[in-house]
C-alpha cells in the first residue's frame, strides 16, 4: 500500500513539473507575442496617419503656403496635421510639388503632386 501512495506522489510532482515548464514557456510566448504586435501596431497606425496626411494634402495642394514644420510637428494653418515628425522637406516646382517626410524614424517617403 505504501508503494501504491509513493508513485501516487510521483505522478502528481511530475504532472507539476510538467506543468509548470508548459506555464512559463507559454507566458514567455504571449510577452513576446504582446511586444512584436504592440510595435505592429504602432507602425500601422503611423502608416495609417501619414497616408491621410497625404490625402489631405493632395486635397489642399494649392494652399500648401499655410504648412509649417517645427519641433517635429508639421502644422497646416496653425493646426496639428502630424505629429513625430523627424524631418520635412518641400519643393515647389513651375508643374509639381515634392514632399519628403520622415515619420518619427520608421517610415520615409517621399512625395510628388502636380500641380
Amino acid at each position: 500500500m505504501q508503494n501504491k501512495s509513493a508513485f501516487s506522489l510521483f505522478e502528481l510532482i511530475l504532472v507539476i513539473l510538467i506543468s509548470s515548464v508548459i506555464i512559463v514557456y507559454s507566458l514567455s510566448f504571449f510577452k513576446n507575442l504582446y511586444s512584436s504586435n504592440k510595435n505592429l501596431q504602432k507602425k500601422e497606425i503611423a502608416k495609417i496617419d501619414l497616408l491621410s496626411t497625404k490625402i489631405f494634402l493632395q486635397k489642399h495642394k494649392k494652399t500648401l503656403d499655410k504648412l509649417e514644420y517645427k519641433n517635429d510637428t508639421l502644422f497646416y494653418d496653425r493646426a496639428v496635421l502630424l505629429e513625430n515628425t523627424k524631418d520635412f522637406t518641400m519643393s515647389n516646382d513651375t508643374q509639381k510639388i515634392s514632399i519628403k517626410i520622415n515619420l518619427d524614424d520608421i517610415i520615409v517617403q517621399s512625395w510628388e503632386f502636380l500641380l
